[in-house]
């Protein structure tokens, strides 16, 4: 199983990518978490309990052309305010046995997206990390979180 660390301080120059902590020089570090919708396709609480679609990529540096796969891992994520492990041990990566955590709280049956992109060949860092917020007595919100 991999433990990869993504680590920046928000630059490219203090970004860095660790897998079992050894530097790994990548192009790319891609992550996809769908999940925690109703059968119409809205928000709804339950996260990966629900199902979903899970996505772990890595293009390297000697071989930018070729998406990898990282899964099974345990991937954390560190940006300034932000902290990130998604976990999914299931050698094919079914997205039921994954488990993700937001600054030290377990998010996994409150998520519904979280999307990570760090593409350094096409200059685009984006990541973001989606809840649903259920309410008793007021209405359910969705509520999204930014990294960068």
């Amino acid at each position: 199983m991999n433990h990869l660390v993504f680590q920046t301080g928000g630059d490219w120059n203090s970004t860095s990518l660790f897998n079992h902590g050894e530097e790994v020089l990548a192009v790319q570090l891609f992550i996809e978490l769908r999940c925690g919708r109703d059968d119409f396709g809205d928000p709804a609480d339950g996260g990966v309990e629900l199902g979903g679609e899970l996505t772990a990529i890595i293009r390297t540096q000697q071989n930018p052309g070729l998406a990898q796969t990282v899964l099974p891992a345990r991937i954390e994520i560190v940006f300034p305010g932000h902290h990130v492990i998604l976990e999914n041990p299931h050698p094919r990566g079914d997205v039921e046995y994954t488990q993700l955590f937001y600054n030290g709280r377990n998010i996994t049956q409150r998520v519904i997206d979280f999307y990570l992109d760090i593409n350094a060949a096409d200059d685009v860092v984006e990541g973001y990390v989606t809840l649903f917020k259920p309410h008793w007595l007021t209405a359910d919100e969705v509520a999204t979180y930014s990294f960068v």
